[in-house]
């Protein structure tokens, strides 16, 4: 329930102070950390929108704003009609986009792009944030592991902002833009952003040196970015008139689906879905870039995106959670063991603390090796998790512009 003392403009601020100790395995570690104290003052700020959220219609925003030429070959014909005979696939990436769409409808709004930009994450990820290709591309946006660095996207053992919805879609549009800038068309855009600026400087060379015409229809791209930019442009056409496909689009309110929420103190991510009152499977479908069961900060505030009826829901809850908010700790290996061994130390599954850690079942963890084990037992190199609280945690809620 509301607390009486919040502010009407519903601004979210609760402080805190957080130092992670890693203290070397001679030293005794501190107390249990991450205890919360009662008494928090909160408030929360109201999502703010676009000055085009005027319909409740997603689609009928996202038609209005397409703005490419339309594109007609037997690649687009094809993927039309495939498109076409899967309603249910079509329903699949629907239900799938209602977290995110929204958002990057209004970025590319915001930043005057085609609107076409927004369908990319339908073929490059079927609006799965989870999804990781054989490239080793990750993420909504297929973003990899050179071209995120590029754009200052965060990547280690504990975050990969390459699949952080908010971070992610900063980045694929400022490479976009970049790639406009180049190239100034947008299909060959489209075609770089499959194959790559450089692969596509060479295809443009070639027709250079043979006096051919440099555009996307001339140009000698492999057959998968041809396709890859059909299917754009084929999804397109179907959003733009599905009932000339037989196919029914659900709707999509043209309204935000989370806000941000940033926090300054660790915590478990099964507590923090919890707190939120919404389920892990949909705390991860919002915050996929937290690859560990704990959300590790350093040196900045972490922002999580909870769906916007439960933001308020997380922070009072929150504020009135008076137990450790981590159950896990840090253990250096000191010497050679094995993951059962350890799983049997630490009464957790084997498979389970493989995957937390990133290790096959089977493996061997090496001296010296960081891995995260259940707190609940604990035994000499390891690390508490978090600083005590001596001061009050700070939560800010953003708009999703942010």
């Amino acid at each position: 329930m509301l607390r009486k003392k919040i502010l009407p403009n519903l601004i979210v601020i609760l402080m805190v102070s957080t130092i992670l100790a890693f203290l070397p395995s001679t030293t005794q570690a501190q107390e249990p950390l991450g205890n919360n104290k009662k008494g928090h003052t909160s408030e929360i700020k109201k999502t703010v929108v676009s000055s085009n959220n005027r319909s409740n219609d997603l689609w009928a925003r996202i038609r209005n704003g397409f703005s490419l030429a339309s594109m007609r070959s037997q690649e687009v014909s094809h993927n039309e009609n495939r498109f076409a005979r899967h309603q249910k696939y079509i329903d699949q990436i629907v239900e799938r986009s209602r977290r995110y769409l929204f958002h990057i409808v209004e970025e590319v709004e915001r930043r005057g792009m085609p609107m076409e930009v927004a369908l990319i994450p339908i073929i490059e990820s079927a609006f799965d944030p989870l999804a990781y290709s054989s490239q080793h591309a990750s993420g909504l946006w297929q973003i990899i592991p050179s071209t995120g660095k590029a754009f200052g996207l965060e990547q280690n053992w504990w975050h990969d902002e390459r699949r952080d919805v908010v971070a992610a879609t900063r980045a694929a549009l400022d490479y976009l833009q970049r790639l406009y800038k180049m190239f100034g068309d947008w299909k060959l855009t489209l075609a770089a952003y499959n194959c790559g600026e450089g692969m596509l400087k060479r295809y443009i060379d070639e027709n250079y040196k043979e006096k051919e015409p440099i555009n996307f229809r001339d140009l000698q791209l492999p057959t998968e970015t041809k396709n890859h930019v059909a299917k754009i442009f084929a999804i397109k056409n179907i959003i733009a008139n599905p009932e000339n496909f037989g196919i029914k689009l659900k709707p999509l309110p043209n309204r935000p689906y989370f806000e941000q929420v940033e926090i300054n103190q660790q915590i478990d991510v099964k507590l923090a879905a919890e707190l939120a009152d919404v389920t892990e499977n949909e705390f991860t479908a919002l915050n996929p870039a937290y690859h560990r069961p704990v959300i590790k900060i350093d040196d900045s505030p972490r922002k999580l995106l909870l769906p916007v009826n439960k933001a308020k829901t997380f922070v009072d809850n929150l504020e009135n959670y008076d137990k450790s908010l981590v159950s896990w700790r840090i253990y250096r290996v000191k010497e050679a063991e094995t993951m059962e061994g350890l799983s049997n130390l630490y009464t957790i599954d084997v498979a389970e603390l493989a995957e937390i850690n990133g290790i096959a079942e089977n493996g061997i963890v090496r001296k010296g090796q960081i891995l995260l084990v259940p707190r609940s037992k604990k035994r000499s190199g390891e690390k508490n998790y978090l600083a005590q609280n001596n001061e009050r945690d700070k939560y800010n809620t953003l708009s999703p512009l942010n």
